[in-house]
């Protein structure tokens, strides 16, 4: 089988692959940058068994937010109930003035351009309450994408229930010594969908010291876990098979995206979140999230 080579840059995207077992060669695919210069995507002869839904959670929260620690709480305790179900992006946000880090005792700052990118496109670019608040597949819930904490655990059990329209499979490659790397995306649609489809790749790190407020106390120990640190992607994602208006059951898209690990960050600490979703008008669901550890011991 020959390799595929996606790259997400700002400007164009360049991918190459090929065909594996398939039934069907697809076109040639434009990404809006440069074209494929081979086959990007193919049918199975049958479609695969659904894996799971994996549920896409962006918190926005902060280090100076006194009440964030708790609805961090919340989603762990819902993951601690449905392991491996949750994929989690925490998000710092300038925008919001508890977003940034604790006067004085704070080390890192973890408010980023992305973060502002995800909150304009798909949030409303402002906060019309306060924080912690987050976005769970962003789907509107009681009228809103932005979901008040009391609202997550019966909303994520409805969204845990939905039979997943495509699987992702990642396979990642990463260079120490350079801090490159490349992540192999495979998605197998198992039911058909009609309309744009576009893939997003984010870098997480967890495991980060730092301060914290609470409510009456600031701990200076905190552990931050799933913060945003970059999109690789777009804000909108990167458009796949759009030559294809329904991506039929069993149709897979294969492509590699390549990355790079701030040296900043530690690398054994950081993970690569992809999720397949819709970017239309007002539709914006997620349709599946994954995600892999950038280094493995």
């Amino acid at each position: 089988m020959k390799k595929s080579i996606f790259w997400v840059a700002a400007s164009a995207v360049v991918l190459l692959s090929s065909c594996e077992g398939c039934k069907e060669k697809g076109p040639i695919i434009n990404f809006g940058g440069s074209a494929s210069t081979g086959d990007t995507t193919y049918v199975l002869s049958a479609p695969e068994a659904t894996s799971p839904k994996k549920i896409l959670i962006e918190e926005f929260t902060g280090a100076k937010c006194s009440n964030c620690p708790a609805a961090r709480d919340v989603l762990s305790g819902i993951d601690a109930q449905y392991p491996n179900r949750l994929v989690k992006l925490e998000l710092h946000p300038k925008e919001h003035p508890l977003g940034g880090p604790v006067k004085d005792l704070g080390k890192y700052d973890f408010r980023n351009q992305s973060v502002s990118d995800i909150l304009t496109t798909f949030y409303g670019g402002a906060f019309t309450t306060g924080i912690p608040i987050a976005g769970i597949d962003r789907i509107p819930y009681k009228g809103s994408r932005l979901i008040d904490k009391a609202d997550w655990p019966g909303f994520i059990d409805e969204r845990l229930k939905i039979a997943s329209s495509a699987n992702i499979k990642l396979t990642n490659s990463y260079n120490a010594a350079t801090g490159e790397g490349t992540v192999r995306v495979r998605v197998s649609y198992t039911k058909a969908i009609t309309g744009k489809q576009y893939i997003s790749l984010a870098i997480t790190e967890s495991n980060i010291v730092d301060a914290q407020d609470y409510p009456t106390r600031i701990d200076t120990f905190y552990n931050f876990k799933h913060v945003l640190r970059k999109l690789v992607t777009p804000a909108s994602g990167a458009e796949i098979m759009a030559a294809i208006p329904t991506k039929e059951a069993g149709r897979v898209f294969e492509g590699n995206f390549k990355y790079k690990i701030d040296a900043a960050w530690k690398a054994e600490n950081c993970e690569l979140v992809v999720f397949l979703h819709n970017n239309l008008g007002e539709e914006k669901e997620v349709l599946q999230a994954e995600e892999v550890k950038v280094k493995t011991p």
